[in-house]
């Protein structure tokens, strides 16, 4: 873009219009207005359809009822489409930013994966790989995970091309309407790859247990540490979550729009149907991403029981304090949550280990497993939480008290929220205090233990997700027995 000064501007305007009205707009605009038009293109291909888009616009604002005497009134009007085309390409900038990041991502795991994998698997000699992945139907999945990421990149090359096209020739009148609609006529490439996702996530899940794949991509990322190379994982996770960008350039389009655009009924049409796909595709969506978490928590936990499978999905995770029911106001026990739908394990941060480059790839250690069958979920009596937010004082002090007095180990005064865990005694933890054990003096031979785990979450909303979603998984796990 060129800057043009108010003088040119409004001449090169009144001539390519033939408008004899004169705007006061016109002869005190200045570089120094906020709203100065500065879509001028200094491209002549262009210039002469810019013109005529202007002229159209003034044309439309001669057909309104102009009071002579309140011209001021006209020129907030001219303001008001200035910023609306300012800000609809502002939105389309952004969006062509975010789709140059978008094919980036899948071409460069083409070009590095794909097309590195591929010939490793033509020659591969290695007898594990022969036996446990090109003789399995997973090979035959992973070449189809491939050619289907390929194809979506290639849909979105085409819409690159003309998201920058329109971009180039942007002006009050432009249309985009057209470009969103071509697209959402070939999103129907996302519809084999969703359907075959599980399939995806257990092919790489055979490959990253052979420790001669493991070596290939490791020798790939390191050749390529100046690229940055996102994991082989990442690709079927981006493409699952790409329509909300879509979605809300639509919205943000529509915000900054005027009724009397001429693209603006067409431009609601498209983002009805787009937010339609996304509700459409919601669950499916879920289904895949928590299925590929099951794959990620298992490489990220060292000594991981749980194995992935075409039926277990990950529900939940996140840092949760196992209460110390001898002192209910500690928070030192700091844990990883993960809630399948079938298990609850919790795991520890893993501390650096230099020596095996296969363990400091790990970030979790795995530390127990709370038996989901027959286990109930009770809310924390009120009585319960407040002692929790007791301040409890030491009954000796010893040296000097430390500059930051705050005690990491308690949140006095905090409002308390967690949950209750009774479970049986398949659960791990079997150090737990006796009088966590509330029926095992009563308990029998043979008959099962009672254990009590108290959890203590960050807040109340946290309290709610957790409680609901391991209600749900109880009776799933209840309902396999």
């Amino acid at each position: 873009m060129i800057s043009t000064s108010s003088s040119a501007m409004s001449n090169s305007l009144m001539h390519a219009s033939s408008i004899s009205r004169t705007s006061s707009f016109s002869q005190s605009s200045s570089e120094s207005e906020p709203f100065n038009l500065k879509f001028i293109t200094d491209d002549q291909t262009y210039f002469s359809r810019l013109m005529e888009d202007l002229s159209i616009v003034d044309n439309m604002y001669d057909a309104f009822d102009y009071d002579t005497e309140s011209s001021s009134s006209f020129d907030r009007q001219v303001l008001d489409i200035a910023r609306q085309v300012s800000l609809k390409h502002q939105v389309l900038n952004q969006l062509l930013q975010s789709e140059i990041d978008y094919l980036d991502d899948l071409f460069t795991f083409h070009e590095i994966y794909t097309l590195k994998i591929q010939p490793w698997l033509l020659n591969a000699t290695d007898k594990d790989l022969s036996a446990k992945f090109l003789a399995t139907p997973y090979k035959g999945q992973l070449e189809s995970m491939f050619q289907n990421i390929y194809t979506i990149a290639m849909t979105h090359k085409a819409f690159l091309v003309e998201l920058k096209e329109r971009i180039q020739l942007w002006g009050p009148t432009q249309l985009v309407s057209d470009i969103f609609s071509h697209l959402y006529s070939h999103l129907d490439a996302y519809e084999p790859f969703m359907l075959h996702h599980p399939d995806y996530v257990m092919a790489l899940d055979t490959l990253y247990q052979l420790p001669c794949f493991t070596k290939l991509v490791q020798s790939i990322t390191e050749k390529h540490a100046v690229v940055k190379v996102q994991d082989i994982v990442y690709c079927l996770h981006v493409p699952l979550h790409r329509l909300a960008v879509y979605n809300k350039a639509l919205s943000q389009l529509k915000r900054h729009s005027d009724p009397a655009w001429p693209d603006y009924t067409a431009l609601h049409s498209i983002s009805r149907k787009f937010k339609h796909l996304e509700s459409e595709w919601a669950d499916r969506v879920r289904d895949c991403q928590s299925h590929l978490m099951v794959l990620e928590a298992s490489r990220a936990i060292d000594s991981c029981p749980i194995q992935v499978t075409h039926t277990r999905r990950l529900l939940l995770f996140s840092n949760l304090i196992k209460v110390d029911l001898d002192d209910i106001t500690l928070t030192s026990d700091t844990r990883m949550y993960f809630l399948y739908n079938d298990s609850l394990i919790y795991c520890k941060k893993l501390k650096d280990n230099k020596k095996s480059s296969t363990v400091a790839a790990k970030k979790l250690t795995y530390k127990g497993t709370l038996n989901l069958q027959g286990a109930d979920i009770r809310q924390l009596a009120p009585s319960f939480c407040a002692k929790m937010c007791e301040v409890k004082k030491p009954l000796f002090r010893i040296g000097k008290k430390s500059s930051s007095s705050s005690d990491t180990s308690s949140l006095p005064g905090a409002e308390a929220f967690g949950f209750e865990l009774v479970t049986s005694e398949s659960n791990l933890d079997a150090m737990s205090p006796l009088h966590q054990n509330y029926q095992s003096a009563m308990a029998g031979a043979g008959a099962p233990i009672r254990r009590r785990h108290v959890l203590r979450t960050k807040s109340q909303l946290e309290q709610k997700t957790w409680f609901e979603t391991i209600r749900k998984a109880i009776a799933i796990a209840n309902a396999q027995e």
